[in-house]
């Protein structure tokens, strides 16, 4: 082999190698970026969560307090409507945030592959 190829054969390793790396951190600081998007949406799920917890609490108040009273447990009650209102958006953004983690996960990978 003369000196010429074997030149080549090095600049050429040495570049893949140098390629390969660069592909490494980038896939190490994508992974990273993506590490903290989920758990900041992961927290603002847990917060609705919590949210949605709070709002089947105050309608079980609402309807306990009701039958110490003797009084006919009504949804159409203006603070239990309101609650049944709250508790189904919340469900409903629960639902969508958690989808949309999953799409978004989806994306992300597709973009970094078509790099």
């Amino acid at each position: 082999m003369d000196t010429s190829t074997q030149e080549f054969q090095e600049k050429s390793f040495f570049k893949a190698m140098a390629c390969n790396l660069v592909t490494g951190w980038q896939v190490v600081f994508s992974e990273s970026k993506w590490i903290f998007i989920r758990a900041f949406r992961r927290w603002e799920i847990k917060q609705l969560r919590k949210r949605l917890n709070e709002e089947y609490l105050a309608i079980g108040k609402l309807f306990t307090g009701l039958l110490e009273q003797k009084k006919p447990i009504d949804p159409q009650h203006p603070e239990a409507e309101m609650s049944i209102k709250q508790i189904s958006f919340l469900k409903e953004e629960i639902e969508h945030m958690e989808n949309e983690l999953v799409s978004s996960r989806k994306d992300y990978i597709a973009r970094r592959t078509q790099k």
